[in-house]
């Protein structure tokens, strides 16, 4: 799935996919020498991509 990197460090790089959805990567995912703005193709598993970025959590429940 193609993603752009809008964050990095050293341990982890948020991306942003195509459909929408924002991951949080290790940046073993990543190619090497990725930066920031860089378009970049990871391949997901088809249950990671369900993953909806939109709900919040209730934790007053």
């Amino acid at each position: 799935m193609q993603g752009k990197i809008l964050d990095i460090n050293d341990m982890d790089a948020f991306i942003v996919f195509e459909n929408g959805i924002t991951m949080d990567l290790c940046t073993s995912h990543l190619p090497p020498n990725s930066k920031i703005g860089d378009k970049i193709n990871i391949n997901t598993p088809s249950s990671s991509t369900e993953i909806a970025n939109d709900k919040m959590t209730n934790f007053f429940i």
